[in-house]
C-alpha cells in the first residue's frame, strides 16, 4: 500500500498539517483553540481542505509547511542538545 494513491504524499501533508495545528493549539491564543473546536465539530460536512481551514490551516498555501518545518527544526535541536548532554542509551 506504500505506493498506492500517493500514500507518502498524503502521509507527509497530513503530518505537516497536524504538527502545525498542534503548535497553534498548544501555544496559540483562545481564538486558535476555538477554531480547532469548529474544525472538530465540522466532521466530514465539507471537503477536507475546507474543514481543515476551519482550524486555521490553509493547505493551499505554504505557511503550514513552513510552520511544520520550524517545529521539526526545534525538535531536532532539542534532540541534539540531549545527545550532547549524554541523555541517551548505548
Amino acid at each position: 500500500h506504500f505506493y498506492y494513491n500517493f500514500y507518502v504524499y498524503q502521509y507527509a501533508t497530513g503530518f505537516a498539517s497536524a504538527s502545525y495545528l498542534a503548535e497553534k493549539i498548544v501555544h496559540g491564543d483562545q481564538a486558535d483553540k476555538a477554531r480547532y473546536l469548529d474544525y472538530l465539530k465540522a466532521g466530514s460536512s465539507a471537503y477536507p481542505l475546507e474543514v481543515i481551514a476551519k482550524a486555521g490551516v490553509d493547505m493551499t498555501q505554504a505557511d503550514y509547511l513552513e510552520g511544520a518545518f520550524q517545529v521539526f527544526a526545534k525538535r531536532l535541536e532539542e534532540l541534539e542538545s540531549l545527545v550532547k548532554q549524554g541523555v541517551h542509551r548505548e
